[in-house]
């Protein structure tokens, strides 16, 4: 007897994600799709490392471009205030000299 290997889409497993980020139990997602255990957990460690993505859907692509350029911002932001507070600090010196 030859066990054949199940292949999963992209939106399936999104799918699946979603449900456990909401609050869905794995346990029940496995018993309700006949995934075995670690599946679940297996997509998500995919997930959390974006330059090795495993599956792909539909949904994904936005949400790493939203993620990316919200992180952009955040850097953006960030080099100005390092900017703001050196040129302060610079300001500073000066005073008390």
């Amino acid at each position: 007897m030859s066990l054949k290997r199940r292949v999963y889409s992209g939106e399936f497993k999104m799918q699946e994600l979603q449900e456990a980020d909401v609050g869905v139990p794995i346990s029940e997602l496995t018993r309700r799709y006949e995934l075995s255990g670690g599946m679940i957990g297996k997509w998500q460690r995919q997930l959390e490392k974006p330059h090795q993505i495993r599956f792909r859907a539909k949904v994904r692509v936005p949400q790493i471009k939203q993620r990316w350029l919200k992180m952009e911002r955040l850097i953006g932001r960030h080099a100005l205030e390092i900017d703001f507070l050196k040129n302060a600090l610079k300001h500073l010196k000066g005073i008390e000299d």
